[in-house]
């Protein structure tokens, strides 16, 4: 017995108010998306979009980046799509899955006549080798293999079935299957060595790679005879942009000022602070929440005093975000108020959990034996009330924490990296806390920071109680009871302080007025599909 699409969808997406509320911040401000754009017949359809950073690898299996997802996104497909405001999951290349009743076997059927732009045909075949390299590069594809939780393997039934199957239940998996984590590459691309995927992955997606020269820019074309979208695009057929070129401009007001220019047609990441100045009807600006869990402190209970309960929930309460969200944060977006950001499924209102009580911190230390000393800050047997969070984007957001912890008499100290250096420390485990969020548009996300099993573990804490709450919700495929569980997990998170929230982070974009059709998947990641030059 199986269950069928219909069935299986609602198995991801709470239900009553808790659907409602995960869909708040959900949309996009001062962008033309409800109605399609179409392209200008006499104008060139090509664009120069500024990136804000280089993507340092093209191959969204093995990334978890936003600049270089918001690039592959354009070359790859995935197996099925979640529509941004409901979460539906829908098909895309499968038409048709079924799922048994433990969860632990995808049965799915491919369109027909879909080709990667290598010209090889995409099969059952296919799909087995991408999830097969995936499991083999453990933690180089360490989101990609967080969806693939207990993959035994793939059986192939024809060249448009296969079932996907895994030793335990998977909840999490058909929400994985929309993401780009398990985006599908060309068998070519699958089988090759990660470096080489990295250059020049090879994708079925309505563009293809032309150049890629690191720290400088890419470039990508529009493919000729695309024919497979997503029924969450706004037009069928092939894109109508002919090229995209992106610049890599590292410096933020080098992307705003060549967007006034005129000598960039979008940019990446429109400071928050330049929202209003460019919120006229020259420019279109495309914002979304993300979903997941929000701008944090990711702790790591094996280092420095992160191990201190008192000290983690001290400093949560030591933090006015609402404040930080006026100083640092979009216009279309507000203070954090879970370990979850409002967009994602399942997310469950901390407001008092997260409320600012500098006071309730002050008596929190004190209580637990910390004392101020002649500098204001919080001492205890010799030692100094001092962490470190190490980041590489959000300096901002940071540096607004820094100082209201310091009015509280706990000294945070900034380690600012390069994104590469940033992903190095993880994999070395030696940081107190990382500033960081982690998109999902699922509840899971937190079992992939949190959990002993997962292979993108950013948070390190010791806790059997959490580790089987995180993983019982993933075996749990009734929404109601899967929503409890879930519940419970969001309540120790955040009264443990395993996750200390600041900001929840907005995508911001800007283009032109007459750059039209910009739009977002569910993980707030850019879609280019439906995306035109409408007017000079």
């Amino acid at each position: 017995m199986t269950l069928s699409q219909r069935h299986i969808r609602r198995i991801l997406l709470p239900t009553g108010a808790a659907a409602a509320t995960a869909l708040i911040l959900v949309g996009c401000s001062g962008s033309p998306e409800d109605t399609p754009a179409t392209p200008a017949a006499d104008l060139d359809q090509s664009v120069i979009f500024a990136l804000r950073e280089d993507p340092l690898c093209l191959d969204p299996q093995q990334t978890s980046l936003t600049t270089a997802l918001n690039v592959g996104r354009q070359l790859l497909d995935s197996l099925l799509d979640q529509d941004p405001d409901t979460g539906e999951i829908v098909p895309w290349l499968a038409e048709d899955w079924e799922i048994n009743d433990d969860l632990t076997s995808y049965t799915f059927t491919l369109q027909e006549g879909v080709t990667f732009s290598d010209g090889t045909a995409l099969t059952g075949d296919v799909v087995a080798a991408n999830f097969d390299a995936i499991a083999e590069l453990g933690a180089g594809a360490s989101l990609a293999n967080s969806y693939l939780a207990g993959y035994t393997g793939t059986e192939i039934i024809s060249d448009t079935e296969f079932v996907v199957m895994f030793d335990a239940p998977n909840v999490q998996f058909l929400q994985g299957a929309t993401t780009m984590s398990l985006g599908i590459l060309a068998e070519a691309s699958a089988t090759a060595e990660p470096e080489e995927r990295c250059a020049a992955p090879i994708g079925s997606g309505p563009f293809t790679l032309a150049s890629y020269v690191a720290n400088d820019s890419v470039v990508i074309e529009g493919r000729d005879g695309y024919a497979w979208g997503s029924q969450l695009r706004g037009h069928e057929g092939e894109a109508y942009l002919d090229t995209v070129t992106f610049p890599i401009i590292t410096e933020a007001s080098v992307r705003t000022g060549g967007l006034e220019s005129g000598e960039y047609d979008v940019i990446q990441d429109l400071p928050y602070v330049d929202e209003s100045r460019f919120g006229t009807a020259e420019y279109h600006l495309y914002a979304k929440a993300n979903p997941g869990v929000p701008n944090s402190f990711v702790v790591n209970t094996t280092q420095g005093l992160m191990g201190d309960e008192t000290v983690r929930r001290a400093m949560s309460m030591g933090l006015d975000r609402d404040q930080i969200n006026v100083i640092a944060g979009s216009l279309s977006g507000s203070a954090p108020t879970g370990v979850l950001t409002r967009s994602t499924p399942g997310y469950l209102d901390q407001s008092s959990l997260l409320a600012y009580d500098p006071d309730g911190a002050q008596a929190l230390l004190e209580a637990d034996g910390w004392a101020l000393g002649s500098d204001e800050i919080y001492e205890k047997d010799g030692t100094r009330l001092t962490a470190t969070v190490t980041a590489f984007y959000a300096q901002d957001v940071l540096e607004a924490a820094q100082i209201q912890l310091r009015d509280v008499g706990i000294d945070l100290q900034l380690n600012m990296v390069s994104a590469g250096d940033f992903f190095g420390v993880i994999a070395t485990g030696e940081y107190e806390m990382l500033g960081a969020a982690l998109t999902r548009t699922d509840p899971d996300v937190l079992r992939v920071l949190l959990s002993t099993t997962s292979a993108s573990r950013w948070g390190i804490v010791d806790d059997p109680e959490l580790e089987a709450l995180l993983q019982e919700q993933g075996r749990l495929a009734d929404p109601a009871e899967r929503q409890d569980v879930v519940d419970r997990i969001q309540e120790r998170v955040a009264t443990k302080a395993y996750v200390i929230p600041t900001l929840e982070p907005v995508q911001l974009h800007a283009s032109r007025a007459g750059v039209e059709g910009v739009t977002f998947d569910s993980a707030s990641r850019i879609v280019l599909f439906d995306a035109a030059v409408t007017a000079p």
